[in-house]
């Protein structure tokens, strides 16, 4: 029988089986990847029943993602206050109860409103599960490994979403895609009382809720003007929601500043290792997410494979994330962990590499397939060991805001990535195209778009050839990238 503790009182009771706890917090967070992946699926047939307008497709689409960044800052605070164990019991119960409601919903508003409800249950289990394995697994490299079995939950769900889903909406109805969340989240309500230690802060004080106000409407601004970069390009909506979302964050860190008991600690990142990690995490997921756009349109669109040729070339790198996931906590048992993470990292950044140097022809198929495992697996190995860096080094009554701070970083990183990238992409596109054609107006969406509409054979080699002369510029930025992720690392082994 576990009981509560706080930071100052005795070390936590442990479980009978600390393996039985972690697969306990694993199958959330398989869930909670299926969920993410899962809607594309089933999407289509959602809007044949639901009848949604295009404003509402894209809030149902993307209202999981903005809460579940939008919040994870505040729902850390949270569990720090109120206890890790009892916010996961507490948002699983929400969570079945918003899934099982989303499966027989009737309009648009009742899906926008349970995925809002999911994002913001999913944002809480996450990081208080990342806190509770440091608990759980003391020593620091069986808590790697733990991470590394975490993890490999979340990317087998982000793996097995599209078949899962496709399997389920085949056979049974759009709805019953959601119904998954309520058997698992099930499980974790009448096992987690038994299994799971319970962790809280001593004496955090009352919750800023103004401060949780302004984190809130700051990373959903900025996540969406990100988002409207994306795809309607420049102008100036963008650019004034991305200022007061800027200006809203700007707030907010003068708040936490100002307060006793602020919302988050911010004093985390002067700590040593976390703020160099959560650069490297940032840095990490900025490429990653940009260049996943990159792939998907470089083997369909680029390379005319159909969508399920596609996903069968993307295979291999998912496979290499997850077996790296559990062979860089394997290796860390083994030699130093710190030459494990920059082995990684290197590894990612031959990926780069691999894309830098695309060559034309079906060819290029083979060395993008490299480029994505090499660069999936490194980052696969590197990120049990960057996240369990910054739980260690952060006080154990700030473990979950700051696991919630290096997700939030990610999630935004991710954001930035597609502009970023996306906007390298495009200006490298349209000056290759404009030498080829003549002319270019618009994305390599409409490229392709306008080539196929008009069965041009040679404007579809151009375009073609353009876009891969921007994928061929995102591995350069990536490599420049990677060469600043490699230089954070070795700054602080060399002091």
């Amino acid at each position: 029988m576990t009981t509560a503790t706080t930071a100052t009182g005795p070390a936590p009771s442990r479980t009978r089986d600390p393996r039985l706890a972690l697969a306990l917090l694993s199958l959330p967070s398989l869930l909670i990847a299926i969920d993410i992946s899962v809607l594309a699926v089933a999407l289509p047939r959602m809007a044949a029943d639901l009848h949604p307008s295009p404003t509402e497709l894209l809030w149902m689409n993307d209202i999981y993602g903005f809460m579940v960044g939008g919040t994870m800052i505040t729902m850390g605070a949270i569990g720090d206050r109120i206890g890790r164990r009892r916010l996961i019991i507490i948002c699983a119960a929400v969570f079945a109860v918003a899934s099982a409601v989303a499966a027989f919903s009737v309009a648009p508003w009742m899906i926008i409103l349970t995925r809002a409800v999911m994002g913001v249950a999913g944002a809480a289990i996450m990081p208080a599960s990342m806190a509770l394995i440091g608990r759980l697994f003391p020593d620091p490299r069986r808590s790697v490994s733990a991470m590394g079995a975490y993890m490999t939950c979340f990317l087998t769900g982000m793996a097995i979403a599209p078949l899962v889903g496709g399997v389920m909406i085949e056979y049974w109805w759009w709805g019953s895609v959601f119904l998954l969340g309520v058997p698992v989240m099930l499980v974790t309500l009448v096992a987690g009382p038994r299994l799971l230690p319970e962790f809280r802060a001593p004496a955090t004080g009352r919750l800023d809720l103004r401060g949780a106000a302004l984190c809130l409407a700051s990373i959903l601004l900025v996540v969406a003007a990100l988002k409207m970069l994306v795809n309607g390009g420049w102008s100036w909506r963008p650019a004034v929601t991305a200022a007061v979302g800027i200006g809203l964050g700007v707030l907010f860190v003068r708040r936490q500043h100002t307060r006793t008991d602020p919302l988050v600690d911010l004093s985390l990142l002067r700590r040593p290792g976390v703020g160099r990690v959560m650069g490297v995490l940032f840095l990490t997921a900025l490429v990653m997410g940009g260049t996943s756009l990159f792939t998907a349109f470089y083997l369909q669109s680029a390379q005319g494979l159909s969508p399920l040729r596609a996903a069968v070339c993307l295979l291999p790198s998912m496979l290499a994330m997850i077996v790296a996931a559990n062979l860089g906590p394997w290796l860390g048992r083994r030699i130093s962990p710190s030459r494990v993470i920059l082995g990684s990292l290197t590894v990612m950044a031959a990926g780069f590499v691999a894309y830098a140097l695309i060559p034309p022809g079906r060819s290029g198929i083979a060395v993008v397939i490299c480029g994505a495992v090499l660069a999936t697996a490194g980052i696969g190995a590197a990120f049990p060991f960057l996240m369990n860096d910054v739980i260690t080094h952060s006080p154990p009554e700030r473990a979950g805001s700051a696991a919630s701070l290096a997700q939030t970083a990610n999630e935004i990183g991710i954001a930035t990535g597609l502009v970023v990238l996306g906007s390298i992409g495009t200006v490298v596109y349209r000056a290759r195209l404009a030498s080829s054609a003549g002319h270019a107006r618009g994305s390599w969406v409409d490229g392709f778009r306008q080539a196929g509409s008009a069965a041009d054979p040679t404007l579809l080699h151009q375009v073609q050839a353009a876009f891969t002369a921007g994928f061929r510029a995102v591995g350069v930025f990536g490599i420049v990238v990677m060469a600043v992720v490699l230089l954070l690392r070795l700054a602080p082994a060399r002091r």
